[in-house]
């Protein structure tokens, strides 16, 4: 069996350095990116299992990332992870095609990794 690709894009590296060796070690692939731009660059040059998509982010945001891939017909599953908890920016995710939204500041990693694998085995 391959491993399962996961992009991350979340621009504060300490979040996405765990991130990324948390899911590591529980036996995937990871990839990381610190901005907008270089997420939709990513996603195009390489396929993935799930991105884990950071809403606030350099360049341009997680919302413009959304929109992006769906212009671009990228199907791979987005998870949004993010400090904003307004429900409106939760309904405009999901709207613009993520599969599912946790607030980082209320979710462990060891729950990140969880959401994870169900959503990719």
């Amino acid at each position: 069996m391959t491993q399962k690709r996961i992009l991350i894009a979340e621009d504060e590296k300490p979040m996405a350095n765990a991130l990324s060796m948390k899911l590591g070690s529980a036996g995937f692939t990871t990839q990381v990116v610190y901005d907008g731009e270089a997420a939709v660059a990513a996603a195009q040059a390489s396929s993935f299992d799930l991105i884990i998509l950071d809403l606030v982010m350099p360049k341009k945001d997680g919302f413009f990332v959304l929109a992006e891939l769906k212009r671009l017909n990228i199907a791979t599953p987005v998870i949004v992870s993010s400090n904003l908890s307004q429900e409106e920016d939760i309904q405009r995710s999901k709207q613009l095609g993520a599969r599912d939204y946790f607030i980082k500041s209320d979710t462990t990693l060891a729950q990140i990794v969880a959401k994870v694998t169900r959503l990719v085995t």
